[in-house]
């Protein structure tokens, strides 16, 4: 059961007690794969260019609460990822026809590894490049106590002028 807080016409508030069924594991397990997929895809920009090819340099760690509202208009891209984060959650949650009510606690944890490596980022073509791995792990706790996590690892090689055009939807 969930408290359900209602705002009448007159604007007094109502709560009343609604039975929220918890969503199959399933069904969680594909929220938490589908946000990760997309708050990590080429198309999460930054003033036209890939985030996180713009955060690795100066990325340790980052922690973010996924519940916590945020300021859509974010000045800089630390800022803006944690808006994005909080906003693509939100996104997918609405998709699957959660109810917020049932979460406790939704967090991602950002962090890069320590050792730079060769490779091509995000799926570019060309020489390979110097960058780092960044792990995405999500962990989701609901009212009944039981917790969903999922992660994911990607190589990301700082952003370069040189190499790198502005996006169009950054324009």
């Amino acid at each position: 059961m969930a408290a359900r807080r209602l705002v009448c016409a007159g604007g007094e508030t109502i709560e009343h007690l609604v039975y929220q069924q918890m969503p199959h594991r399933k069904d969680i397990k594909g929220v938490l794969h589908n946000f990760l997929g997309t708050y990590t895809s080429r198309y999460a920009d930054f003033d036209g260019f890939w985030l996180w090819g713009l955060l690795v340099k100066d990325l340790t760690e980052l922690q973010i609460d996924l519940l916590q509202p945020t300021d859509p208009v974010a000045a800089t891209a630390p800022t803006f990822a944690i808006s994005l984060a909080a906003s693509k959650f939100s996104e997918q949650i609405e998709k699957a026809g959660f109810d917020f009510l049932l979460i406790r606690k939704a967090s991602l944890v950002i962090t890069k590894s320590t050792s730079p490596r060769n490779d091509l980022p995000n799926g570019q073509s060309g020489p390979a490049r110097t960058g780092y791995d960044i792990r995405f792990a999500i962990t989701v706790e609901f009212n009944d106590g039981k917790a969903f996590k999922n992660e994911i690892s990607i190589f990301v090689a700082p952003h370069d002028p040189k190499v790198e055009a502005r996006s169009a939807r950054g324009a």
